[in-house]
């Protein structure tokens, strides 16, 4: 029987002054979680074609629950976040989601605007051709997508200061090959991060009306 992808989406609940707050001198509070709004909802919309009925959504902070479920409907599977900083919380959501799916887990950010088919099928084809993980990389250092074929505890065991490093792309690569995993790289995306992300957003032709409005305050 073939595995079941499931998708674990780390997530904010979209609260004004709580989220994107790199970008509320350009954008405001109240634009910024309208902005996390449509981040999760873009988020969501492809987890639930990549794998229906396989969406589950660690939320922060851990009274969001309601919040994101009436967001998000009543499919998908919501629980807190829980762990000491990045590497914690992603080990102990991932062990959550491993514990109800025997499949591949594409962990991601709701940090896009626009989440293609080939996000999934870059990530799929490349643990299905033997690597333990596959990394979607951001251009200022982070991830929009980390796939996991199975259980891997020591993907997680980078100190926290790693995860939040610029450099963090080439410590994990060398971290997982000291490890003995194999490793996948997707194609770098752009995040909406900081003012410059916003700005390069809207020189997008293919930026969906949608986010357009927000990030240009139409």
């Amino acid at each position: 029987m073939a595995k079941r992808t499931a998708v674990l989406m780390m997530a904010r609940a979209p609260r004004p002054g709580t989220v994107r707050r790199a970008l509320e001198p350009l954008l405001g509070p109240e634009r910024c979680a309208a902005l996390q709004v449509g981040l999760i909802e873009a988020a969501a919309t492809w987890a639930n074609a990549v794998a229906p009925g396989g969406l589950h959504v660690a939320h922060e902070p851990p009274d969001a629950g309601p919040e994101l479920r009436a967001l998000l409907g009543p499919e998908v599977t919501l629980f807190p976040q829980n762990g000491d900083g990045i590497a914690g919380r992603l080990a102990d959501a991932t062990a959550r989601v491993f514990g109800h799916s025997d499949g591949p887990v594409l962990v991601i950010w709701p940090d896009l605007t626009r989440w293609r088919p080939e996000h999934a099928t870059g990530a799929l084809d490349d643990l299905a051709a033997g690597c333990d993980v596959a990394l979607g990389p951001v251009i200022d250092g982070g991830f929009y997508l980390i796939a996991i074929a199975r259980p891997t505890p020591t993907l997680f065991s980078l100190r926290e200061q790693a995860w939040r490093s610029p450099d963090v792309m080439a410590i994990a690569i060398a971290a997982a090959h000291n490890a003995g995993l194999e490793i996948g790289i997707l194609r770098v995306e752009r995040a909406l991060h900081r003012p410059d992300d916003v700005r390069a957003a809207l020189a997008d032709p293919l930026l969906s009306p949608t986010f357009a409005a927000i990030l240009g305050g139409g």
